[in-house]
């Protein structure tokens, strides 16, 4: 795992309390992701990652993996 994979893990990981060790997380399987932890996460990954998602980019997301192209 690189160093971005590793600081988007991570960050989703403090976030959501979570203890993955693979970016293979389903948003679909992760109730708490639709809730307003999903925005947070948005805002934390956009001031970690020095980007600003597009509002359609964000609403693809499916996986955690899916935002690798983005940052």
């Amino acid at each position: 795992m690189n160093e971005k994979e590793s600081l988007l893990l991570s960050t989703f990981n403090k976030l959501f309390g979570e203890n993955f060790s693979s970016l293979d997380i389903e948003r679909s399987k992760t109730p708490e992701w639709d809730s307003m932890k999903h925005a947070e996460l948005i805002i934390k990954l956009q001031k970690e990652f020095k980007v600003k998602f597009d509002i359609s980019d964000v609403l693809e997301i499916k996986n955690l993996r899916d935002f690798l192209p983005l940052i």
